[in-house]
């Protein structure tokens, strides 16, 4: 199975109603469980509560416009360096441009490059370098820059 085919299977499994699956092609296999989670809203009683909540949400809407996550596109364990000792590809306040190279994703003994969506500057990393990831789970926040 080639890394397209891989990626092609993982995002019609995201947006499919499947919890799990499991599949076995040569010596090839694969097991994807997707976690469920329930969302609960919270129900404000006091008016004048849930308005200064609307503003403040409003408000961080706005400040995020500019945020754009980068998220794994495989489930594995991400590597923000070519290999340890060496200079990472990013760091917070590294400038970016659509397509660089942010960090690697181990997976299945095999390497794959995470490329950014946009072009910004790196604000946040979210997750640690040699740490498991999930995947779509975001991995770095960067800040937008010109027209993405």
């Amino acid at each position: 199975m080639t890394e397209i085919d891989l990626e092609k299977l993982l995002t019609k499994l995201d947006k499919s109603s499947f919890t799990s699956f499991e599949m076995t092609e040569g010596d090839f296999s694969i097991k994807v469980k997707k976690e469920t989670t329930q969302v609960v809203q919270p129900v404000a009683t006091v008016n004048a509560v849930a308005t200064v909540a609307t503003d403040v949400e409003a408000t961080s809407e706005i400040a995020d416009a500019n945020l754009e996550e980068i998220k794994a596109p495989f489930v594995g364990v991400v590597y923000f360096a070519p290999s340890e000792g060496e200079d990472p590809y990013i760091k917070v306040g590294s400038h970016i441009s659509k397509g660089d190279t942010v960090g690697l994703i181990e997976a299945m003994k095999m390497f794959n490059e995470v490329h950014s969506p946009v072009d910004g500057e790196v604000v946040e990393l979210l997750v640690e370098n040699g740490s498991m990831v999930e995947y779509d789970q975001p991995i770095a926040r960067v800040r937008k820059v010109g027209d993405n």
